[in-house]
């Protein structure tokens, strides 16, 4: 009886319909990377592999590519591994999800900006956060409020008109140095008005009553 010699390690690998592999380039132009498979050495990678993406169309859909020395998951058309897709990345020891916590759902960038829907008993929120944790927006479902915060300027400016109002309750604008100017017409009305300062200039000192 005759024992065939055993199949050398690319040849078995080629059979298989996945295997997970190791980003060695990440090319954005056509949304395609490079791995190194198992079988191969430090120094040899695969050709340009197309990644799958959600809704992918021109110029659309969702783009997340996965980065070098990610773990992908590699698909073979027919077996082939010259028909490689990566369908999916996976995370790992070394490349670890961004929270431990299961209920919160999120999306994190590679400098650490993060969108995420917290469904934490009574505490349920969503978050807009940049990786410096200073500058955010933050839906607080049980308090029923909004937050934006700003480490520094803040910003909001509209070509059309611009409202800020509040239907049941007050409005406040407070700071070191407040200017109001209208390149027009300004009107301020009220059951009531109070002016308080150490000092109120009207007009640059004249004041007319009509």
């Amino acid at each position: 009886m005759t024992i065939a010699p055993a199949a050398p390690a690319h040849f078995a690998y080629s059979h298989h319909s996945l295997v997970p592999a190791i980003v060695t380039k990440s090319y954005h132009k056509l949304g395609r990377v490079k791995v190194r498979f198992p079988w191969m050495t430090d120094k040899q990678e695969s050709n340009w592999i197309a990644v799958t993406a959600p809704a992918a169309g021109a110029k659309c859909g969702l783009f997340f590519m996965p980065e070098e020395n990610d773990q992908v998951l590699v698909a073979f058309s027919y077996g082939h591994v010259e028909r490689s897709y990566i369908i999916g990345v996976l995370w790992s020891e070394a490349n670890k999800p961004p929270d431990e916590d299961r209920a919160k759902r999120q999306l994190t960038s590679r400098s650490g900006h993060t969108v995420t829907l917290d469904d934490t008993k009574d505490a349920e929120q969503i978050s807009i956060i940049d990786k410096s944790t200073k500058n955010k927006i933050v839906l607080d479902t049980k308090a029923k409020t909004i937050t934006i915060e700003s480490d520094d300027k803040l910003t909001i400016t509209a070509k059309g008109n611009l409202v800020l109002e509040s239907t049941g309750g007050d409005v406040s604008i407070k700071g070191k140095n407040v200017t109001i100017e209208a390149t027009a017409n300004l009107a301020a009305k009220g059951k009531a008005m109070t002016l308080d300062g150490t000092s109120v200039n009207v007009n640059n000192g004249a004041l007319e009553v009509a």
